[in-house]
């Protein structure tokens, strides 16, 4: 089993992502930490996510180590105050510490304390100790020891007169001794430096021992990043942003007694070795919050490593700037690279990678950017950058051929995503199109053709879409271009919801064309502007927010239901896909009817509802073409029933003789179509009992393997299991095939589940969708299901 893509978006927090010299980006994405190669296959991949905490990730930062030694250890911080440091195994990332705080977290960082001795040799990667740093707005800031055994030894306790710490970052001074220093900016806009004395003659045990050096203030506003890089033997540079707009460069410096007592005026000591810090320069050239910013990394030049004076930095004002000083040492804006227009917030922060070919803007609803310097052009150009939904997911579904998946989420963004290429035996999954950008969240969607799908959200109405020419032509050859070349698409008015389409011969860019000559899947400012779905028809019948909908493998009805409290609103409501008219009303539940499935042959309707009930009904056989009508022929029992709770999900198995519904209790039911109809007492033909784990979504595989069904299985935990059934004689025999656990799968609640249609011989694929914001598609082998038993 392997995880073939995974579609997250990025946690609104500043310092959030890191890209590391070991060439991966690392981010925070809900309460997990996701995994980003930017050079997989030229286009890019989230490999994997790592789940631990049980809150939002604030900060995930690679710990640095040598220039020439890549990371191997991650540090990261959630809101509820957790630290872990996640350490690199043969295969994925392990929990090695993890530290609680007392409160919620504001700041934390980490950094390889720099031997003195002569056997730092000796001392490398995780053998080297580790210092932790870290604070929470009920504990004072605090310093952890991690020890080259791999344990915490020694804790110090610094008290900041009730100031919070925004920011702190651990560094060591520019001399031989590698003195340790910690750099902390707190709310009263001052830099506070602490040192720590450490002789090297020193044989008692490591002890963490700061003490407060000097204050430095000038910022107006909170400082809200900073970075420090060396650039002598004897002096380094430190960058602070803040939110007054301007960054401020402070150099540390070794200095000599003999310096007259008047310039001593930023001087401090540390075990006879005297530092000065001067303002070396204040950069103005953003006009709002700076959130970010990032030295240029070291660089093998000639044999030798040496780091250009480089500075990014990045603001609400949805820019980028490099700086750089000019040839009479005055610090200049020497690139900007961002976006223009729009109602969102700019950049919570930039990264360059390890040569600075490259830079990864973070931003307003967890989207990326991403650019990279061209040599042959001497510009810098877009790249492709990983994308995905910033809220609940609440639905998805395959194209009925299984060529793209759609899906749709409490971020108001409908999304379709498309195997871009393929590569080898692996195809490079990417987001091609927005076809909604709403202003409600979006609850539902359905497929009525491949072409055409509706979606339900916290309005009353279904809004029915269809695809544009140049998205038709690119199913039809299953050739992906950018949609910057096409001539046709859609655009949302202002003041309005409803997208129109535009007519024009094509779309001028300001974007010079040997960009669009890179094969390449389109920007997050590409697929906003240019993908968006004409809306085709408005269907209103319910009294409240769109809950639930599906339609029939043929397209030719479509079923919706929406919130309720009494038996009025909880109806279900038919509509021809031809006429776009109310077919008819279906009138059994009393509480909202949370989903429903047409069985695959179209003759049979399963719901499932608040009421704890789920009922079965039948096409009328007189239907015409036009008027297509259905019969309840069931309603579960409210006493004695298997179900006590809400039944959350159903699903059909693929020759439409039994159905499966699960509740929030933990029980999976199953129903066999044909003794329900002739009007046999509604008991199971088999039952699962997952002790207490709420069942939130269910999937039959759409493929009867070896006179087996295989049914998928989404908890609320969000962990899903992967389990084969056989009835025979009406008595359904189960067997555990696999379990995906939170980090492979999700971890908050399942929302849906659904297998591909039309996959690879001897390959099944799954796709999923979650709470935690996370849409993935699951490559599972067929021997995996079926076992060595059959």
């Amino acid at each position: 089993m392997s995880t073939s893509y995974i579609s997250c978006a990025c946690n609104c927090q500043p310092r959030a992502v890191d890209w590391g010299t070991n060439g991966l980006v690392c981010y925070g994405h809900s309460n997990s930490i996701a995994i980003y190669d930017p050079a997989w296959e030229t286009t890019g991949k989230v490999v994997q996510t790592l789940h631990k905490h049980s809150s939002q990730v604030k900060i995930a930062q690679w710990i640095k180590t040598d220039v020439d030694t890549p990371e191997s250890e991650i540090l990261s911080g959630s809101l509820d105050g957790s630290v872990i440091v996640w350490s690199k195994t043969s295969e994925t990332f392990a929990p090695n510490i993890t530290i609680t705080l007392g409160g919620d977290l504001t700041t934390v960082h980490a950094v390889y304390l720099k031997s003195n001795q002569e056997d730092r040799s000796e001392e490398t990667g995780d053998n080297r100790p580790l210092l932790i740093c870290a604070s929470s707005f009920k504990e004072i800031f605090a310093i952890w020891l991690r020890t080259s055994s791999g344990t915490i030894s020694d804790k110090q306790t610094l008290d900041l007169k009730e100031d919070i710490a925004i920011e702190a970052r651990i560094i060591h001074l520019p001399d031989s001794q590698n003195t340790p220093a910690l750099v902390i900016v707190t709310d009263d806009a001052t830099i506070h430096l602490f040192t720590w004395s450490r002789s090297p003659l020193d044989s008692a045990p490591l002890k963490p021992n700061f003490q407060l050096a000097k204050r430095l203030t000038g910022h107006s506003d909170w400082i809200q990043c900073l970075d420090i890089m060396q650039v002598s033997p004897n002096a380094s540079l430190l960058a602070t942003g803040s939110q007054d707009g301007t960054i401020r460069l402070w150099k540390i410096s070794t200095c000599s007694h003999e310096k007259p007592p008047e310039d001593r005026v930023n001087e401090f000591a540390v075990d006879n070795q005297l530092f000065e810090v001067t303002l070396e320069s204040i950069l103005s050239g953003h006009d709002h919050w700076v959130y970010g910013l990032h030295w240029h990394p070291p660089v093998l030049t000639d044999g030798e490593w040496k780091r250009p004076n480089k500075l990014l930095s990045s603001a609400l004002d949805k820019t980028l700037i490099i700086w750089e000083p000019n040839a009479a040492g005055v610090w200049m804006e020497t690139v900007r690279l961002g976006k223009v227009g729009g109602n969102t917030l700019g950049f919570y922060g930039g990264k360059f990678n390890k040569d600075g070919s490259s830079v990864l803007a973070h931003g307003y609803q967890g989207t990326f950017h991403m650019w990279r310097f061209n040599e042959e052009l001497k510009r810098w150009i877009p790249r492709t950058a990983p994308s995905g939904h910033f809220s609940d997911v609440s639905d998805l579904h395959w194209d009925p051929y299984g060529r793209y998946l759609i899906t749709t989420s409490l971020d108001q963004t409908t999304r379709v995503h498309v195997p871009w290429r393929k590569t080898g035996g692996s195809e490079i999954w990417h987001e091609i199109a927005r076809p909604q950008i709403h202003g409600y969240d979006i609850n539902c969607l359905s497929i009525l053709s491949p072409h055409l799908f509706a979606s339900g959200a916290d309005e009353k109405v279904v809004r029915i879409f269809e695809a544009p020419l140049y998205f038709k032509k690119c199913l039809e050859g299953l050739e992906w271009r950018n949609p910057r070349n096409a001539g046709d698409r859609a655009a949302v008015p202002a003041l309005g919801l409803t997208n129109k389409a535009i007519d024009g011969e094509g779309i001028h860019d300001e974007v010079e064309d040997e960009d669009l000559k890179v094969e390449r899947p389109p920007t997050e400012e590409e697929i906003v502007r240019y993908t968006l779905w004409p809306e085709l028809e408005k269907l209103y019948g319910h009294g409240y927010e769109i809950f639930a909908m599906t339609a029939r493998r043929d397209g030719r009805i479509l079923a919706t239901s929406c919130r309720a409290t009494n038996a009025e609103h909880s109806s279900i409501i038919l509509w021809s896909t031809k006429t776009w008219g109310q077919v008819q009303k279906l009138a059994v539940h009393r509480l909202t009817v949370t989903q429903m499935e047409f069985s695959p042959n179209d003759e049979f309707l399963v719901s499932v509802s608040r009421d704890r009930r789920w009922a079965l009904y039948r096409a009328l056989q007189d239907a015409t073409d036009d008027q297509i009508n259905y019969e309840a022929i069931l309603l579960s029992p409210a006493v004695n029933a298997l179900h006590t709770r809400i039944i959350w999900c159903c699903c059909w198995t693929p020759d439409s003789k039994y159905f499966a519904t699960g509740s929030r209790e933990g029980k999976i039911g199953f129903w066999s179509v044909d003794s329900l109809v002739k009007g046999d007492k509604p008991e199971p033909v088999g039952s699962l009992d997952l002790q207490g784990k709420s069942v939130t979504a269910l999937a039959f595989h759409r493929v009867i393997l070896k006179d087996n069904y295989v049914l998928a299985i989404g908890v609320e935990e969000g962990s899903i299991q992967v389990k084969r059934i056989n009835f025979d004689k009406n008595e359904g025999t189960f067997v555990d095939c696999l379990e995906l656990d939170t980090s492979t799968a999700h971890h908050k609640t399942v929302k849906r589940l659904s297998f591909r249609p039309n996959c690879t011989e001897g390959l099944v694929q799954l796709a999923s969708c979650s709470c935690d914001r996370a849409v993935k598609i699951y490559d599972i082998e067929l021997s995996k299901i079926l076992g060595e038993d059959i």
